[in-house]
């Protein structure tokens, strides 16, 4: 979570350092357009990235998964164990600090995102999920 924090901070940064390089040179258009940048990032830092955590919700059951999402636009998504094909477990150096960690589950025609869980929860859902696709793998039967 402090890494999508860095990266809205860095961007707001780097858009006011282009704002204000170019003010020098044009009118005061420039300023209220560096003052409208910062305004936002701390509107999207303070508000929309806090309730997106707050809004996500993410099951695992036995016959199926669950993954509910999205601040203005809400998003829910139903996948049935038994159609799962494959996933990606996704964890990244330092992702106890930064929670980048992410689980990718395909099936035939669908994917779910897990995004920024726990390391911990990483490890649990892909070694359930690792288990259950090799419990339905059929043993090839080659002479």
């Amino acid at each position: 979570m402090i890494s999508i924090y860095l990266f809205v901070i860095i961007l707001s940064l780097a858009l006011c350092f282009a704002c204000g390089f170019l003010a020098m040179f044009k009118s005061v258009i420039f300023w209220y357009v560096m003052l409208f940048v910062i305004i936002f990032t701390f509107l999207v830092l303070l508000i929309v990235v806090p309730l997106f955590f707050s809004l996500s919700r993410y099951s695992v059951s036995r016959n199926e998964l669950i993954c509910k999402t999205g601040v203005f636009i809400y998003k829910k998504q139903f996948m049935k164990l038994s159609s799962v094909r494959s996933f990606t477990a996704i964890v990244t150096p330092l992702s106890q600090a930064t929670g980048l960690n992410f689980l990718i589950v395909n099936s035939l025609g669908s994917r779910m995102f897990f995004l920024f869980l726990s390391r911990g929860d990483v490890k649990e859902i892909s070694s359930f999920l690792d288990k259950t696709l090799r419990k339905e793998a059929v043993p090839d039967e080659t002479a």
